[in-house]
């Protein structure tokens, strides 16, 4: 009987030991002021990250983070169905889950919607690209530089035609019924050095007049057409024009590339034109990763299915020596020169100024699938942390009254017993709190999770209260203080458990059937009633069990 008894303290010790290792990283890390963090991240980054990676993670409500809502739009028109909105918030849920963003909220707003909350996490631009992007994966040739020499010179001649009309000369002409003069609808061409010289001899303006869209390309990489940043908006009005898209044939498309590219102290966005048919798809993927390749640039290295695999090779077969358009979206991620042939395995250059970062974004999508449908994102906000430092502090406040209150009752009431009670819900508080930040565990702490420790609390109370009150009465018929703890313990433990395991199976269909915050209650809720049924049932009857030699109990 000793031996047992001594196990069960060697038990609650090593929990206890246990539990103030786990929690150390969250006391150090949120003591510290959003400044110290600041300063710590910038001096000691690897410190900053790794008491980050160890303190108890804190919901959108507590810490802040991005909320956002997307519009589902059918990809055949008319209204969305219920499972077209299934199969979207899954392929979203599998893409965050697979990025590392951890907890995310992601429910169904109405018909239409889905609404998305990351968490601690504040980088904006990637989380609309992680989840607002469709993600599908085309791969297309590019057109010859010839054909698009002429397409160039072609929509230079009709928007300068255009310029000609709405200037003072251009209207005198019109009024005349005579027609520009042919300097006006001459084309440049960005491929040929005598265009060259010809654009160095002009003077600017009249340069950008009689050539309006190619006075805005600043040079041909031989794959892509270089637009400043300044000039890319510009040129996706141009773009836009009825005229313009009047010219484009059928078979030709005219995409951006995806990201920036810079070149020294500036910025260009690399415009190409494509053959418009799908050469491949991604549905053939099997297996995606991010990686370097022996230039150290980042990659994205991909392995294809059987039947992926025959088509890839006899494509990459009869195209060596041109360029592959890599299309995510209806953006060129890069469009490299097809080597050799290439069969099952195969690699995505990031284009632009890509980073490892960008290469683990986009095999994250592609890992995750495209989207059933595409989604327009209507509102994306980042909470701030004042609003989470206001909710932690109250919910500060709350627990600490709420738990105060608890142990004073229990003190007062049933004196040296209620302080035994009152040590097993401490320790039943800080056994929750640990086991949150286990690794592998992990759970984030939200408003409602702290209502479910708080309620917890109660509970682990309510268990000692049956007990003691049953010991009360054992001790009132006239039992030793040893046969009162034992009948108390045998007669109460059953009403005890039932009590907790009927709130446990509640707690677990809240589980089940709830997102987001009531997850997070139920989570916390049901780890703290099993912690409370130990130390009820353990912790503080281990301690009675000591006490049972004495002559009179204080309860």
């Amino acid at each position: 009987m000793r031996r047992a008894k001594l196990t069960w303290i060697v038990v609650v010790f090593v929990a206890f030991i246990a539990s103030i290792v786990l929690l150390y990283p969250t006391v150090e890390f949120y003591s510290m002021s959003p400044q110290e963090q600041q300063a710590l991240k910038q001096s000691d980054p690897a410190r900053y990250y790794s008491l980050k990676a160890k303190a108890l993670r804190l919901g959108l409500d507590l810490q802040g983070g991005v909320h956002m809502v997307l519009q589902v739009e059918n990809p055949r028109g008319g209204e969305i169905s219920g499972n077209i909105q299934d199969q979207v918030l899954e392929k979203i849920r599998l893409r965050v889950d697979k990025y590392g963003i951890a907890e995310p909220e992601i429910v169904k707003s109405g018909a239409d919607q889905i609404v998305v909350d990351l968490p601690g996490y504040t980088d904006i631009d990637t989380a609309k690209a992680l989840i607002g992007s469709t993600a599908q994966l085309q791969f297309k040739l590019l057109r010859t530089g010839d054909e698009t020499q002429k397409l160039v010179e072609a929509i230079d001649s009709v928007l300068a035609l255009g310029v000609a009309a709405e200037s003072p000369v251009g209207i005198a002409n019109q009024e005349a019924g005579k027609t520009p003069d042919a300097d006006t609808s001459a084309a440049s061409s960005l491929f040929s050095q005598e265009a060259g010289d010809t654009a160095e001899a002009m003077d600017e303006e009249d340069y950008a007049r009689k050539h309006p869209f190619s006075s805005l390309l600043s040079d041909w990489s031989g794959h892509a057409f270089y637009v400043t940043m300044d000039n890319y908006r510009k040129m996706e009005q141009l773009l836009q024009k009825p005229e313009v898209q009047a010219l484009i044939p059928s078979n030709y498309q005219l995409a951006w590339a995806t990201r920036p590219e810079k070149r020294g102290d500036r910025q260009f966005q690399l415009l190409y034109v494509l053959n418009r048919n799908i050469e491949m798809t991604g549905e053939s993927l099997v297996s995606i990763r991010e990686n370097y390749n022996q230039m150290r640039q980042p990659v994205v290295v991909f392995e294809l299915d059987t039947d992926g695999a025959r088509r890839f090779s006899s494509l990459t077969g009869k195209h060596i020596g041109e360029p592959l358009g890599i299309v995510i979206d209806d953006r060129v991620e890069s469009a490299p020169n097809i080597q050799s042939r290439i069969s099952k395995n195969g690699e995505i250059t990031m284009g632009g100024n890509a980073t490892i970062s960008d290469a683990y974004l986009l095999a994250t999508m592609l890992k995750a699938g495209a989207l059933p449908a595409s989604v327009e994102i209507l509102q994306s906000t980042i909470i701030g942390p004042a609003l989470g430092q206001d909710s932690i502090n109250k919910g500060k406040v709350a627990s600490v009254i709420g738990i105060l209150m608890v142990v004073l009752f229990m003190a007062v009431y049933y004196k040296i017993s209620g302080l035994i009670a009152d040590l097993g819900v401490l320790l039943n508080t800080l056994f929750i709190l640990a086991f949150m930040v286990i690794p592998g565990v992990n759970s984030t702490l939200t408003m409602p999770g702290i209502a479910g420790i708080i309620l917890t609390v109660g509970m682990s109370v309510d268990s000692n209260v049956l007990i003691f009150e049953r010991i009360r009465e054992e001790l009132r018929t006239g039992k030793t203080v040893r046969a009162s703890i034992d009948a108390g313990y045998d007669r109460a433990l059953l009403t005890v458990i039932d009590s907790h395991v009927t709130t446990l199976i509640t707690a677990l269909f809240l589980f089940i059937f709830g997102s987001g915050p009531v997850r997070g209650f139920a989570v916390t809720l049901s780890v703290g009633i099993i912690l409370s049924l130990f130390t009820a049932v353990f912790v503080t009857k281990t301690i009675f069990d000591l006490r049972k030699q004495y002559k009179t109990l204080s309860i």
